[in-house]
C-alpha cells in the first residue's frame, strides 16, 4: 500500500509539472502578440492584410487635416491684409474649388463643416458651425484694420517682439478660436466620439471590405488615428530636422504635454495595443484602449488650457498676453468635445463667457478672473492648476 501510495502521489507530481509547463505565460500564439509591439513600433508595417501590403489607410482624415492647415494659414494673413468671410467659408464648407492644393479640390466629399460637431444633435451641431461662420465674419471686420495698433474699444494688431497678432476691439484673437475650436469640434470630437463610438466600434470585423485588404472595424480604428497623426509613430521627429516634430494640431498639442513621462506614447501605444485587439478579435482588450486615448486626450487639453491661462499672467505685453488668453479660451471651447466631457457645453460656454463678458473684454480682464476659470478646469478634469507648458 505505502509503495503504491508513493507511485500515485510521483505520477500527480508529474501530472502537476506537465500542466506547469505547458501553460502558457505569453501572448505568442496572437495573430498580433501585443509583447511585440513598442513605441518605435511603425503602425502601417504592423498591421497588414493578407496581400501583405498594409492595411492602414485614412487618406480622408489626412485630407480634412490638410484643408484646415489651408484655412488657417489664410487667417493668419489677417496681419497684412483684409480678409475674406466668404473665402473661410468655401474653405469651410468645401465649395468654389477654395483651395491652393488641386488635391483637396478634387476630393470634393470632404469637408470640414460636415465633421465638426458632428456627435451632438442637429441643433446643437448647426450651432456650434455658426459659431465658426461668426468667426470668420468677425475676422475679416477686424482685418480692415490690419495695419492698425490695437486699444480698447478699436481692432487692430497687438505686438509681441516682432509677432503680431490681429485682434478685435475686445483684443479677442479670432484666429485662435477657429484653430484651437476646430481641434476640439472636429479632431477630438471624431476621435473619441465618432470613431471610437458605439456605432463606428460595432463594425463588422469578419468580411474584408470589398477591394481594400482591412475588415469595416480596422479601417474605422485607423481613421480615428489618422485624426490625432499621419505618421507611422507618434510623436515622430522630423527627420529633415532633430529639433522638429512632425505633427499638427491635436497631435502636436497632445505631445507638448507630459513627454517626459511618456504620455505622448501612451496614447500611441493604445492605438496600437487597440489596433492590434481588432485583429485578434479581442474586443475586451480593445475596449481598455479606447478609455486610455479618450481620458488622455481630454486631460492634455485641459492641462494645455490652464497653461495658457497661467502664461497669460506672467506675459510681458498685451500681445503676449491677448495671443496666449486666446488660445486658452479655444482650449476651453474644445474641452466640450472630449467624450463623457468633464467640461460640458453648458460649463464651457460659462468659463468663456467669464472670461469674454467684461465691457472691454481682455482689456478689463484681471488676474484674479482669470485663476476663478483656471481653478474651476483643475477641479473638474483632476489637472495640475499651476500647470504650465513649454508650447
Amino acid at each position: 500500500m505505502k509503495k503504491y501510495f508513493l507511485l500515485a502521489a510521483g505520477a500527480t507530481a508529474l501530472f502537476l509539472a506537465s500542466c506547469k509547463k505547458d501553460k502558457k505565460t505569453d501572448d505568442s500564439d496572437l495573430k498580433i502578440p501585443y509583447s511585440g509591439l513598442s513605441a518605435t513600433s511603425s503602425y502601417f508595417e504592423t498591421f497588414k492584410g493578407s496581400d501583405g501590403n498594409t492595411s492602414v489607410s485614412f487618406t480622408g482624415q489626412t485630407q480634412r487635416i490638410k484643408m484646415l492647415q489651408e484655412l488657417d494659414a489664410y487667417i493668419k494673413k489677417g496681419t497684412t491684409q483684409v480678409l475674406d468671410a466668404g473665402k473661410m467659408e468655401n474653405m469651410f464648407r468645401h465649395q468654389n474649388s477654395p483651395f491652393a492644393d488641386a488635391e483637396l479640390n478634387s476630393a470634393t466629399d470632404k469637408t470640414i463643416i460636415s465633421k465638426t460637431a458632428q456627435s451632438f444633435a442637429s441643433t446643437a451641431a448647426e450651432a456650434e458651425r455658426q459659431r465658426f461662420l461668426s468667426y470668420f465674419e468677425q475676422l475679416e471686420t477686424a482685418s480692415a484694420n490690419f495695419a492698425t495698433e490695437a486699444v480698447a474699444g478699436t481692432a487692430g494688431f497687438v505686438a509681441n517682439g516682432s509677432s503680431k497678432y490681429l485682434v478685435d476691439a475686445k483684443g479677442f484673437e479670432y484666429a485662435q478660436f477657429v484653430q484651437k475650436g476646430l481641434i476640439g469640434a472636429m479632431l477630438l470630437d471624431q476621435i473619441s466620439n465618432i470613431y471610437l463610438g458605439t456605432e463606428k466600434m460595432a463594425a463588422d470585423n469578419a468580411t474584408i471590405v470589398e477591394g481594400k485588404n482591412y475588415t469595416a472595424l480596422e479601417h474605422h480604428w485607423d481613421e480615428a488615428y489618422g485624426y490625432l497623426t499621419a505618421n507611422a509613430t507618434y510623436p515622430m521627429k522630423d527627420p529633415a530636422d532633430n529639433t522638429k516634430w512632425k505633427e499638427v494640431f491635436l497631435g502636436s498639442y497632445v505631445r507638448q504635454v507630459g513627454f517626459d513621462a511618456g504620455e505622448p506614447q501612451a496614447i500611441f501605444m493604445a492605438y496600437l495595443t487597440g489596433r492590434a485587439a481588432i485583429v485578434n478579435k479581442d474586443l475586451a482588450k480593445r475596449n481598455e484602449q479606447i478609455n486610455i486615448i479618450r481620458t488622455k486626450l481630454e486631460t492634455a487639453i485641459a492641462t494645455i488650457a490652464i497653461s495658457y491661462l497661467n502664461k497669460t499672467k506672467t506675459a510681458a505685453n498685451n500681445g503676449a498676453k491677448f495671443h496666449s488668453l486666446s488660445e486658452g479660451i479655444g482650449f476651453l471651447y474644445a474641452l466640450r468635445y472630449a467624450y463623457g466631457a468633464k467640461v460640458n457645453a453648458a460649463k464651457s460656454d460659462e468659463l468663456m463667457a467669464a472670461l469674454m463678458n467684461k465691457p472691454n473684454g481682455f482689456w478689463d480682464l484681471t488676474n484674479a478672473d482669470i485663476d476663478a476659470v483656471r481653478d474651476q478646469i483643475a477641479t473638474l478634469t483632476g489637472v495640475d492648476k499651476t500647470s504650465v507648458v513649454n508650447h
